[in-house]
């Protein structure tokens, strides 16, 4: 274990949302964790937390020269961390993850076109390749507190680019894979969001068919908990140059989806929506009031009583990159934006993470920045203030920032050994 420098912060806060924890006493992080000790390469990681604070790691790292191997690490609520163990042994040199881990412990890790689900008692079944064809990318799966999943991704095929789905029980009984997007225009990057209940809703980019260079417009579609995909509505103007969307479900079904719009090179714009449930998609709201030379790294979460948090990374005319946050509270409307601190490198190295809590108790928003390498993290607790720190150093790349109830949160990352990497971890004692 690397103990790392210990950093203690303390922050006294009345928490409001969802009639949790009244207060918020003085916390810490903990020392760093290894949670893998050694890889040849920065690997792809997946890490996911649910509720109760269990956690599940993935990773996909280069065995051979043309080999890679999908392992998993895991552990309960103040536990120990398992052993890695394989999950699957694939032919080539990158391999993209990602892990999702429901309230009642069940879990499901993808790769590629692969499908892989986990039972409450942490045994992985066989693997499931959905065959797909053409070029897959932005494949992302959740789950809801029944551990019944759904899988979106875009796929690229010889005439058009679309977005398509799969859904899944909790037992692994596969569905049809559906098309979601129309087929009269193109889809580029979908982004899903499910509830505990299992409700579910899904946003991307509209486009000419097979040309992401020039999208124009977010379109989503929402499936209540066991039913079937609605309607393709519009939840943006349909406006030249849009981009970046994104999508948090609260626990009651109530969709908030959000996007960048460039009326010119210089003047980047940030909108939201909010879709109610069986509703339509409500007027946008600009939550940047200003315009900027560049937005993106734009992330979002909510939590169940429909509280929404959203940060971005925005580059004014000096060139300086500044990472901001706004929140939609429950009844009162959009905040004005907060700056929580600077990328001391490029706007694309900052890596911008957003998680809250399901019962409102914390919500982070983490960055990474080279110059000096720093994790650097804002912690809200309930409806207090924001407060930056770092939690790292010596770190190339964050890999994940995550916040669950009793306001418990954690950040991943990955640090050089010599010429190799470890995966590290810090947990909060918030609470």
């Amino acid at each position: 274990m690397n103990t790392g420098h210990r950093l203690v912060v303390g922050i006294t806060a009345g928490i409001s949302m969802l009639g949790g924890a009244t207060e918020a006493v003085a916390g810490e992080w903990s020392p760093e964790v290894t949670v893998f000790p050694q890889q040849l390469s920065l690997a792809s990681n997946a890490f996911a937390l649910n509720a109760a604070g269990s956690a599940v790691w993935v990773t996909a790292f280069q065995a051979t020269s043309f080999a890679m191997t999908v392992t998993d690490a895991q552990r309960t609520f103040g536990g120990a961390w398992s052993s890695p163990a394989t999950l699957a042994s694939v032919s080539g040199t990158s391999l993209p993850v990602a892990v999702a881990l429901g309230a009642s412990n069940y879990a499901a890790a993808t790769w590629e076109d692969v499908i892989a689900l986990r039972s409450p008692s942490g045994v992985w079944r066989a693997p499931v390749n959905l065959g797909l064809t053409g070029s897959v990318s932005d494949f992302q799966a959740k789950l809801d507190a029944q551990g019944n999943g759904v899988a979106v991704w875009g796929r690229l095929t010889d005439t058009n680019s679309l977005v398509e789905a799969v859904t899944w029980t909790a037992a692994g009984t596969f569905g049809s894979i559906v098309q979601l997007s129309p087929s009269a225009h193109g889809a580029f990057g979908p982004q899903l969001s499910v509830n505990d209940a299992g409700a579910a809703v899904v946003v991307w980019l509209a486009s000419p068919p097979r040309d992401n260079a020039d999208p124009y417009q977010v379109e989503s579609t929402t499936r209540p908990a066991g039913g079937n995909w609605g309607a393709v509505t519009t939840a943006s103007p349909n406006v030249p140059q849009t981009w970046q969307c994104g999508v948090a479900l609260d626990g009651s079904g109530t969709a908030t989806a959000m996007w960048v719009t460039a009326t010119t090179l210089t003047s980047k714009r940030l909108y939201a929506a909010t879709r109610p449930v069986g509703g339509a998609w409500g007027s946008p709201t600009r939550i940047e009031p200003s315009d900027w030379n560049d937005l993106n790294q734009n992330a979002m979460a909510a939590d169940a009583a429909g509280n929404v948090t959203v940060s971005w990374v925005g580059e004014d005319t000096t060139g300086q990159n500044n990472v901001r946050t706004a929140s939609l509270a429950v009844g009162r409307g959009w905040a004005a934006p907060t700056t929580l601190g600077q990328c001391k490198s490029v706007r694309d190295s900052c890596l911008v993470q957003v998680s809250a809590a399901g019962d409102g108790s914390i919500a982070v928003v983490g960055w990474g920045a080279y110059m000096p390498p720093l994790n650097n993290v804002a912690v809200r607790l309930g409806s207090a203030a924001w407060t930056p720190m770092a939690v790292g150093n010596n770190s190339p790349q964050l890999n994940y920032v995550l916040a669950t109830n009793n306001a418990h949160a954690s950040v991943v990352w990955s640090a050089p050994i010599g010429v190799r990497y470890k995966v590290d971890l810090r947990q909060s004692d918030f609470r």
